[in-house]
């Protein structure tokens, strides 16, 4: 595994490795309903056409689809050790995405909300994204940190939320 790559912020609230779970998972039944449908359908032809050719693409199919979700969990684990964040005194950075990486820096006056959501399958994992919401196009993709426990996602935005005030208050 590739080495985490850390900040101050990340340290002290760290993403969570069920993040890595939770995304081969929703990987694993996306391409398991592919390789299903795939699967059934050269099975039925194989049937029809009264080839025995059907057992050799079904199992086939089977280990590739293994194949395929063993990638999918090497991939979150890379996903996850270079996912960096960090709160930095005049802006927050985020970078995601191993192969071809992607960085926003957030500037604090720019910040409209800051708020923490689950989808289906952090609520199941027990996991929180905590967005940062800004009026650029931008903010609505990148501005978030996914895969945090709830007591570091209420942390971290409690933290923005306060720098955010204190850089109002200070206009």
């Amino acid at each position: 595994m590739a080495k985490l790559a850390m900040s101050p912020t990340r340290e002290k609230y760290p993403l969570s490795t069920k993040k890595i779970a939770k995304k081969t998972l929703v990987g694993a039944l996306v391409l398991g309903i592919v390789f299903a449908c795939i699967t059934s359908f050269a099975v039925l032809m194989m049937i029809t056409a009264k080839s025995d050719a059907a057992w050799i693409v079904a199992l086939g199919s089977f280990v590739l689809y293994f194949l395929l979700v063993g990638l999918i969990y090497y991939y979150q684990t890379w996903y996850f050790a270079t996912y960096y964040y960090n709160v930095n005194p005049e802006y927050m950075t985020i970078r995601k995405g191993p192969i071809t990486p992607s960085e926003i820096n957030i500037m604090y006056q720019k910040i409209q909300d800051v708020y923490v959501d689950q989808d289906l399958f952090d609520r199941f994992f027990g996991l929180y994204d905590v967005h940062i919401a800004t009026a650029t196009f931008a903010s609505h993709n990148l501005a978030h940190v996914d895969g945090l426990l709830k007591d570091s996602a209420e942390a971290l935005r409690d933290e923005l939320l306060g720098i955010f005030k204190s850089k109002i208050s200070t206009k």
